[in-house]
């Protein structure tokens, strides 16, 4: 699978299970980039700069949320449970997020994967 593919993957598919480091790390990317603008905001000397950045805002933190739904699907899968519930990320953001980061998975093969970080 080529690097692009495994990216594709990773952020967009539902499919296969992940590990808590990759989910860990990709979750952080997410919300760091949610926070960038929120500190442009903070930082902003006029009302034109903070409108800017709140429409900034408001597309990242859509942008972080199609990314954080298919990796808490997968990390959901990864100790058996079904991807419905990574829907619930959009309601309860961070307080899905660290759970899901240190709850182990299933060793070994389960019924959505054979392999963690890896498409089913």
């Amino acid at each position: 699978m080529s690097e692009t593919a495994k990216f594709i993957w990773l952020c967009f598919s539902f499919s296969g299970r992940l590990g808590r480091y990759p989910y860990a790390l990709a979750g952080m990317l997410c919300y760091l980039a949610r926070m960038f603008p929120v500190y442009r905001i903070v930082i902003a000397t006029d009302e034109a700069t903070v409108a800017y950045w709140s429409s900034i805002f408001m597309l990242t933190a859509l942008g972080s949320f199609v990314v954080l739904v298919p990796l808490a699907a997968k990390r959901l899968h990864d100790f058996g449970k079904p991807a419905a519930l990574a829907f619930l990320a959009i309601f309860l953001d961070v307080l899905m997020y660290l759970p899901l980061c240190f709850i182990p998975g299933d060793k070994g093969p389960n019924r959505y994967g054979q392999a963690a970080n890896e498409p089913k």
